[in-house]
């Protein structure tokens, strides 16, 4: 039940976020969240750098043409999307999503199929890296770094490709579309 509640409250306050247009509360929000956990801080600038680093750049480029102030909406954005990001990673790491979203049997399903393949592909990846490091005594050169990484790239884009056709027919046989 605690997972539910936790779960709920999430999504309200990502939703309430998005209300929010003032950068001060943002800005001390995000301070709060930082002093909250630094670890989870560290975590969201990392997943959300290159996003909106790019935003960004194109909103710049964008108003430097249309010759528009752009610091209050940028501020606005990167300090909005870390605070969702970290909001949602701070309440995923306490709670078990599995038992949040269980009111649902389809999204539960669905859900612990997702999980089941991040996992999977994760394995993958350790593997190969485990793999190249074995076969490999000193560091690979250029031109056998992107020969592995291509490999590898064909291999999760086969496997992904080989695993979506499989459960798009088990979904189907459980009747979740036609």
């Amino acid at each position: 039940m605690k997972d539910k509640i936790l779960f709920l409250v999430l999504l309200i306050l990502i939703i309430l976020l998005t209300f929010i247009h003032n950068i001060k509360i943002l800005l001390v929000m995000g301070i709060i969240f930082v002093f909250l956990s630094y670890k989870t801080a560290l975590k969201s600038i990392k997943a959300i750098l290159f996003f909106n680093i790019s935003v960004s750049l194109g909103y710049i480029i964008q108003s430097l043409f249309l010759n528009r102030e752009f610091y209050g909406f940028l501020s606005l954005f990167n300090l909005r999307v870390f605070d969702m990001t970290f909001l949602t990673l701070y309440i995923i790491e306490h709670i078990n999503i599995i038992n949040a979203v269980s009111f649902s049997k389809s999204l539960k399903f669905l859900l612990s199929a997702t999980i089941s393949q991040i996992e999977n592909f994760k394995k993958s990846y350790e593997d190969f890296m485990l793999a190249l490091k074995s076969r490999s005594i000193k560091k690979l050169k250029e031109r056998k770094a992107k020969e592995f990484i291509a490999s590898m790239f064909y291999f999760f884009l086969k496997k992904s490709l080989h695993n979506s056709k499989e459960r798009s027919l088990a979904l189907k046989a459980r009747g979740f579309f036609d």
